[in-house]
């Protein structure tokens, strides 16, 4: 048996792990996969130390082949050095000279900076959002600085670059999606996922965007030894001269000043501001045992009562009243939300912002 053969022998009839076994000899992991895998050997003092560790003893060195000089009745040895040896000993210079003036070629190209010290673990490099024609959509400031929006029904394309850390790599790229304000991991969707290839630093997504869509996305790197890098951005729609066009610039008002709706709804409402920047406006609720508001004026509810749900900015209040009713004495004419589409709206009831797939 060859080194390689015996280490991962003794190390799987152990029980141990190459991630236990890289720990006893305080080495990393990759150096174990390489030993097993052949493509190179323990220094003597690893040799020794595997020896104490997996209770074996390795094989010595092969004895040197009996030339053939001494076989009797052999035929007589061929000459060195003939013209075809010449000719590929000749191709075989130019070749790795070749490569050579490559590598020197690209190094030159290369960042020369000795300061910089590349991560242990992986990293995010990049996210980017590109249109079906190939632009490059931008966060939009009005909505807050990480958001992105998107207009309904459309298609946009997602590019993710990464780097692999000197410890560990990528193995794939996941997308998750969470609605906005839910504050559990209950609605939490896995949307995409896309392998990472040998020597692969990017992953370029497809994404057809819903009709309603008020959202946080997770770009998930999924790496060795169950270890995840995630980035968070904000996504919504509509476009924001389509809903967020402040009515009166400088005036806040809201989109709806009452809203009803009956103990156990499961509807998430949402409250437009207008006439302030949207990432300015400040959220409050007056009783979150009735109804919780989230900073993006997604409204939930909790309990029977009556809450005040108030938008503040730069001295301007609007409020919104929350009726909820207990489900036994539903009041005439008021609908429940189940989040059903024949459930829809009546009155100043607004829609709900993210209906709940069945079996949730």
């Amino acid at each position: 048996m060859t080194i390689a053969e015996v280490i991962k022998q003794a190390r799987e009839e152990l029980g141990l792990t190459q991630e236990d076994l890289a720990e006893k000899l305080e080495v990393s992991r990759q150096a174990v996969s390489k030993w097993e895998l052949g493509a190179s050997v323990p220094s003597p003092e690893n040799l020794k130390l595997l020896e104490e560790v997996l209770g074996v003893a390795f094989p010595a060195p092969e004895a040197e082949v009996i030339s053939e000089e001494t076989v009797p009745g052999a035929p007589p040895k061929t000459p060195f050095w003939n013209w075809k040896r010449v000719v590929l000993l000749v191709l075989g210079v130019l070749i790795v000279s070749a490569l050579l003036s490559i590598a020197m070629f690209e190094a030159l190209r290369a960042d020369t900076r000795t300061d910089v010290v590349r991560p242990s673990e992986p990293y995010i490099s990049g996210v980017y959002f590109f249109n079906e024609d190939a632009g490059p959509l931008q966060y939009d400031p009005q909505a807050g600085a990480g958001w992105y929006l998107f207009a309904p029904d459309s298609r946009v394309y997602l590019l993710v670059t990464f780097e692999d850390g000197t410890e560990n790599t990528v193995s794939a790229v996941s997308l998750f999606l969470t609605p906005t304000g839910t504050e559990t991991l209950e609605y939490r969707e896995q949307i995409a996922v896309q392998a990472a290839g040998e020597g692969r630093d990017f992953a370029l997504f497809a994404w057809d965007i819903p009709e309603e869509l008020t959202a946080h996305l997770e770009i998930v790197l999924e790496c060795g030894g169950g270890d995840r890098v995630t980035e968070t951005l904000g996504v919504a729609i509509p476009y924001p001269e389509t809903s967020r066009t402040p009515e009166i610039p400088g005036i806040l008002s809201l989109s709806s000043d009452e809203i009803q709706a009956v103990e156990g709804d499961m509807g998430h409402y949402n409250l437009e501001a207008y006439g302030a920047p949207f990432a300015e406006v400040e959220w409050t609720t007056s009783d979150p045992g009735v109804a919780r508001v989230s900073n993006t004026g997604t409204v939930f509810i909790e309990g029977a009562g009556n809450a005040v749900i108030t938008a503040s900015w730069k001295g301007q209040a609007v409020e919104c009243l929350v009726e909820v009713v207990p489900r036994a004495s539903r009041a005439p004419g008021v609908e429940e939300n189940t989040g059903l589409p024949e459930d829809g709206p009546e009155g100043d009831v607004l829609p709900p912002l993210y209906e709940p797939r069945a079996g949730e």
